[in-house]
């Protein structure tokens, strides 16, 4: 083997190598998408109550417009009341935008596992729902369903990437491809 055959084989090798790198780099920042976006609907799950409360009963709702609480921050004289004002709009606004979209996904998710002819499907829609907004305990899920508790983390879990799915649209079913 000469020179330039030694030179030619160790690119090719190098390049080979870089390649499944950057291949196995990119899996993984799909792998993370997807485990961000199931954290991500666990999360909204979780504290869906406390974003229902949020948006009905913030200083500033988007029925009513409270000028007592313009007031206020205007007495506290070291922040700009305005930035305030906007910063408080802009999240309960986002924060209705979101609920809506779970709320409307949700439904869809309930029609889905309604429609469905596995019995699974819609078990796991009353997992999902008793567990996350019914508030019910493990135990009496597991004695209501007659399942037992590994299964009734697998049908959140599977509830959860479904939801995950139609909450995060086509980036979402790409990452579970």
């Amino acid at each position: 083997m000469n020179k330039d055959q030694i030179v030619t084989l160790a690119a090719e090798t190098g390049v080979k190598a870089a390649i499944e790198y950057m291949e196995e780099q990119r899996k993984k920042q799909v792998k993370s998408r997807h485990d961000k976006r199931l954290r991500n609907t666990r999360l909204l799950l979780k504290n869906y109550h406390l974003l229902k409360e949020h948006c009905s009963r913030s200083v500033y709702s988007l029925q009513q417009t409270t000028e007592n609480a313009i007031d206020i921050l205007d007495a506290m004289e070291r922040f700009d009341s305005k930035t305030y004002i906007e910063s408080i709009k802009k999240s309960v606004t986002r924060t209705y935008i979101i609920l809506t979209h779970i709320d409307t996904m949700l439904d869809l998710y309930a029609v889905y596992c309604e429609k469905s002819k596995r019995e699974e499907d819609k078990r796991r829609y009353r997992v999902l729902s008793a567990y996350y907004f019914e508030n019910v305990e493990m135990a009496e899920i597991m004695r209501r369903e007659g399942i037992e508790e590994r299964t009734c983390y697998r049908d959140i879990r599977d509830a959860c990437e479904k939801l995950s799915a139609l909450i995060f649209g086509m980036d979402s079913i790409m990452d579970m491809s």
